[in-house]
């Protein structure tokens, strides 16, 4: 069993951790190392930056070294921290704002068939929709800057593989928002005067949540994988909109109420996929017939 005492945090509050980003030499510098992509010596570092004032340049430099950037025998390079907020720097989440109007693409939709299919975005959160049955429906935060890097015709593609990762990271147990330890539950839903149940993802550090249909689990694994591949279907890299295609018979319904637990069966002609989900939102079995 791992020792606790062999686990050592040490932990800044984020006051002082952002207020070192105070001062715009030193958001320079955490561009410049992001742009290098490799270690770089002081001077190298200096003329990168543009400043002639060695003394001020190194005063400012070692405030960062040791929370955003980090020296070694090769030079100068960022830290994690130093990365992560040159990544959020590039991405425009504090200096980009977008928007994209709602325009329709080709379906279907996998609850009704629709051929029709609707992409949007704004404030900062794309979304992808059935306008026909409202019941296929997606809602996510992506990054504003990157939609200049696609076309218009490339943006719902580009929006579902952005969700597909989320998904897949969080499945693993990591927050796609700060990286720490996600939980899962079923939850139940009362809609129409049914009863159903859906699958919460919640991030115990910051709180972040992903709220889905109880059958998400069930798609990424492995026997299901390979079921939907035997019938054409790339669950890994096709689009989540072609998953199913509203004709194939599906259900996701409670197996048990204590604990909560749920079942779900996807039908195809010549099989189907019986899939038990646990109380933490996590796939127990998975049985073809």
């Amino acid at each position: 069993m791992r020792n606790e005492k062999e686990v050592a945090v040490e932990r800044q509050s984020p006051e002082k951790a952002f207020g070192l980003l105070s001062n715009g030499l030193r958001v320079s510098i955490v561009r410049a190392l992001g742009e290098a992509n490799e270690p770089l010596s002081f001077s190298a570092l200096r003329e990168r930056v543009g400043e002639r004032d060695s003394g001020k340049f190194n005063y400012h430099l070692g405030k960062l070294t040791g929370h955003f950037v980090t020296k070694d025998g090769d030079g100068y390079s960022l830290s994690l921290a130093g990365a992560q907020m040159y990544g959020a720097i590039q991405s425009g989440a504090y200096t980009t704002d977008a928007s994209l109007p709602p325009f329709e693409f080709e379906g279907p939709c996998p609850m009704c068939g629709s051929d029709v299919l609707v992409t949007e975005y704004a404030d900062e959160k794309a979304k992808l929709y059935c306008p026909v049955c409202e019941e296929w429906r997606n809602e996510f935060s992506f990054p504003p800057a990157t939609l200049d890097q696609y076309t218009r015709d490339e943006l719902p593609y580009a929006f579902d593989r952005w969700m597909h990762a989320t998904v897949l990271k969080v499945l693993q147990g990591f927050c796609s928002n700060c990286g720490g330890r996600v939980d899962g539950r079923l939850e139940p839903v009362h809609a129409d005067s049914q009863r159903r149940v859906r699958a919460v993802f919640e991030c115990g550090r910051c709180g972040d949540k992903l709220t889905a249909s109880a059958m998400l689990p069930a798609l990424f694994h492995p026997v299901a994988v390979s079921f939907f591949e035997d019938h054409g279907i790339d669950v890994l890299n096709d689009p989540s909109w072609r998953y199913l295609d509203g004709k194939t018979d599906f259900t996701v319904d409670i197996a048990s109420d204590d604990p909560l637990t749920a079942r779900v069966s996807i039908e195809f002609t010549d099989g189907e996929l019986v899939a038990a989900i646990g109380p933490a939102g996590t796939t127990e079995s998975v049985t073809i017939t």
